[in-house]
């Protein structure tokens, strides 16, 4: 290498080195400028959060500011800055007027009679049922199911869908409610001779969002199309004490809970699924709690009878029997619509006979299992959503206590606030209350198998008891308390003739054909 060479290079090093040295300081500056301009502004957001804080009287909030880190303060104001504190302060407002009007009412309830399924007959309930299958056969019918709760009441910490229901094959309600839905599209394709889609919609919430979607992925949506399955959350609201404050369960966070299942109307306007549903052409939706695994998904016969009649809001009930069955019943209040929750209604109306001798006068028990128009739900979330009753319910939860330790109370010491699906009755122009069958079409799973009632065990028994007499109905011959009938195999008891005069013993699982071919 030349001398003439080396110069150059050393001189090409030397300014390098110059340069790093002064983008280094560059940066230092840069970063120092932007720290400059961003402390002040993070105070601005605090003083107006302060301020709002202030003015909603829940100052308290900002109680433990000055033992935050700077990153938690920053986190804090990102939580904070995404509340409508004066919407939230009103949830509170909403629950003293509520309860107040309910009291007055309560001298003024009247039982709303329920269309009973059984009492019609063959014809008219085939009748139904073709309407309903040429509809879904048109592509416009959807399913949402409820799917936000977790299953803490139940032992669990996942979703309640996705929980083992101790079932013979082991499915979930996840897959047991996709397979009901892959099996009406086939009867769509056998009877009306239409290729279908059943559009698969879930409203989880922020707890069991994720977990559900990744269990859906895993599961390749249980055969369905990825494309006609949708996820979408329903909101948050805070937590309150008695005496309507925020609660912190951090010094850095307020505590909250899902808006109830009534939070649908908002989460459908704000992640556009109306919309969505208008670009498939969607007309009708089944909505449905996720944790009964008795459920009919889409169920054609409904469907059509509430489409036949014209209805916008449907919803199937079954007949009350113990005036302490943990069940809302539908009523009259002051003319209107209304479904009463169980705990609401005043203990000498819950147990009137009625007239007839046959039960209680109020026996329209309401099993969250609904039908509206997309049009209905478009009038409820442009116009009433704002409008509808907020419920109370009074629960423990971890707090921070008055000297900064975090505590767990014995007593309630939190309100959570929460809206129903169901109070969008009043709103109906042509309500349809369908009685159906106990056993043939609700088993919740609410609660550990410790309870003994409502939990795994029971869901068990009345799905395994329900397809041992639609085997018997043709034919077959089921020892013990039952067997179980694939989804695949069977929506509602149809497709079993080739088990005339076949013998099965307790907790045998019939498989449809595809299902044994893969097994």
């Amino acid at each position: 290498m030349s001398c003439h060479q080396l110069s150059f290079n050393v001189k090409i090093l030397s300014n390098l080195f110059f340069i790093s040295i002064k983008f280094t300081a560059f940066k230092i500056g840069f970063f120092g400028v932007l720290k400059h301009f961003l402390l002040p502004k993070r105070m601005e957001d605090y003083e107006e959060i302060k301020k709002l804080l202030e003015e909603n009287n829940q100052a308290h909030v900002l109680k433990y500011w000055n033992e935050l880190s700077e990153e938690q303060q920053k986190e804090f104001l990102l939580h904070l800055k995404s509340f409508n504190f004066k919407d939230a302060c009103m949830l509170w407002d909403k629950i003293q007027e509520n309860e107040k009007t309910d009291k007055e009412d309560n001298n003024d309830i009247l039982p709303v009679e329920a269309q009973v399924e059984k009492d019609f007959s063959n014809d008219d309930i085939e009748e139904y049922r073709t309407v309903g299958l040429e509809e879904i056969g048109n592509g416009k019918v959807a399913v949402i199911v409820l799917a936000g709760g977790q299953g803490t009441r139940l032992g669990m910490s996942y979703p309640k869908g996705m929980c083992p229901t101790g079932i013979p094959s082991g499915k979930t309600l996840f897959q047991l409610q996709a397979e009901r839905i892959l099996r009406l599209q086939e009867i769509v394709k056998e009877r009306i001779g239409k290729e279908s889609i059943i559009y698969w919609y879930f409203m989880t919430s922020e707890p069991t969002h994720m977990l559900t979607e990744k269990f859906l992925e895993q599961n390749q949506y249980f055969k369905l199309k990825k494309e006609n399955v949708k996820l979408f959350k329903q909101g948050l609201v805070p937590c309150f004490d008695m005496e309507g404050k925020f609660i912190l369960e951090e010094k850095d966070g307020i505590a909250l809970s899902p808006d109830g299942n009534g939070g649908l109307y908002k989460a459908l306007k704000q992640h556009g699924i109306l919309d969505d549903m208008d670009e498939k052409g969607i007309k009708f939706v089944h909505v449905h709690s996720v944790d009964n695994i008795l459920i009919k998904v889409a169920d054609p016969v409904f469907i059509g009878k509430c489409i036949k009649d014209k209805v916008d809001c449907g919803f199937k009930v079954i007949k009350k029997i113990d005036p302490n069955e943990p069940l809302g019943v539908v009523v009259r209040v002051n003319n209107k619509l209304k479904v009463v929750e169980y705990s609401e209604l005043p203990i000498n109306m819950a147990t009137l006979e009625h007239p007839s001798g046959n039960g209680l006068l109020f026996n329209s028990g309401n099993i969250c299992n609904h039908f509206f128009t997309v049009d209905f739900l478009k009038l409820i979330v442009d116009e009433h959503e704002k409008d509808l009753k907020v419920h109370r319910a009074n629960k423990i939860i971890t707090q921070i206590g008055p000297d900064g330790d975090k505590i767990r109370p014995i007593q309630p010491n939190c309100i959570k606030v929460e809206k129903f699906i169901f109070d969008v009755i009043s709103y109906s122009q042509n309500f349809l209350a369908w009685q159906t069958e106990r056993v043939e079409e609700f088993s919740p799973i609410k609660n550990s198998d410790l309870s003994k009632k409502d939990c795994f065990n029971t869901a068990k028994i009345d799905l395994l008891s329900l397809h041992k007499s639609w085997v018997e109905k043709k034919g077959g011959i089921c020892k013990g308390i039952g067997l179980e009938v694939s989804p695949l195999a069977s929506y509602g008891g149809e497709g079993l003739e080739f088990v005339k005069g076949k013998e099965f013993c307790e907790e045998d699982v019939i498989f449809s054909k595809a299902e044994k071919q893969n097994s």
